[in-house]
């Protein structure tokens, strides 16, 4: 029976998902096409820095809510034998290390340092293969790294999106059509890996076909369905829109902004209340 308190979590995981990857994923395009970027730079590090101090109450706030989802009620945030609990546990090394690279993410975006940004995205990235289901998996030694890629190319994914918005609104025409140029060609081998690793966490994870009538391999299915309307509107911006830079270039990417936050909500509520066994 999902409990008040299992709710709210939920919706905070829902939150710090998309304000995590937001902020990583920032930093990760920062990292990579920094130099290039003139008139889009004040907007673009503005952007990384607030959804990277705005992410840090969120994934806070969840982690605090473990011990609430503990005892059934909110009161068992306040309980400090069951905070302890849950800090002690994997989820509690995830925590850290997302934070840690939140603070670096933070703090590296005022000057956006590129070395530092990259940190921390990488540990955002990371921090998600220290808990949940691949972390207690006999399976981990090849579930980490399927995990990792699936996360990191999608908050580069996701993350580039409104910047990549901002360099088609602020950019001359020649340096945008650059910069989204240099995207789409590390997008058109990167991103198809997210699928990749999807499906080999999947093989190693579900247990069998039945899963897919229940609510985990229903969401799956959900994702799997949303993925393929993404590449589709990546596909267009790669071959058709991105080449102009302009008004049906920001449009189609607001769209993908949209269906790839809704994705990230449907893996909250994923990882939130079911499991593939």
């Amino acid at each position: 029976m999902i409990e008040l308190p299992d709710v709210v979590s939920g919706l905070l995981r829902a939150v710090a998902f998309v304000l995590l990857f937001q902020a990583a994923g920032t930093a990760a395009f920062c990292a990579g096409f920094g130099p290039a970027l003139t008139l889009s730079r004040p907007g673009i590090t503005r952007l990384g820095r607030v959804a990277a101090v705005l992410a840090m109450p969120a994934v806070l706030g969840h982690n605090l809510l473990d011990a609430a989802r503990m005892t059934g009620n909110f009161s068992g945030a306040l309980d400090p034998s069951m905070q302890k609990l849950a800090m002690i546990s994997s989820s509690g090394a995830a925590l850290a290390c997302r934070m840690a690279g939140l603070i670096t993410i933070a703090l590296a975006f005022p000057r956006a340092r590129r070395l530092a940004l990259a940190l921390g995205a990488l540990a955002a990235a990371i921090s998600f293969t220290l808990t949940g289901h691949t972390s207690i998996s006999a399976f981990r030694p090849a579930l980490a790294p399927a995990l990792f890629a699936h996360v990191a190319i999608g908050m580069f994914w996701f993350g580039s999106l409104l910047p990549l918005y901002l360099v088609s609104e602020r950019e001359p025409r020649a340096g945008a059509v650059r910069i989204i140029e240099a995207f789409s060609k590390a997008a058109v081998w990167s991103v198809p890996l997210i699928l990749i690793a999807g499906a080999a966490m999947t093989a190693l994870l579900v247990p069998g076909w039945a899963v897919f009538k229940q609510p985990y391999g229903e969401l799956l299915l959900v994702k799997l369905a949303l993925f393929a309307i993404l590449m589709l509107l990546a596909a267009a911006n790669r071959w058709r829109y991105g080449r102009e830079a302009g008004r049906a270039f920001r449009r189609t990417v607001a769209m993908e902004v949209g269906l790839i936050s809704c994705v990230l909500v449907v893996t909250a509520g994923l990882t939130e209340f079911f499991s593939p066994e």
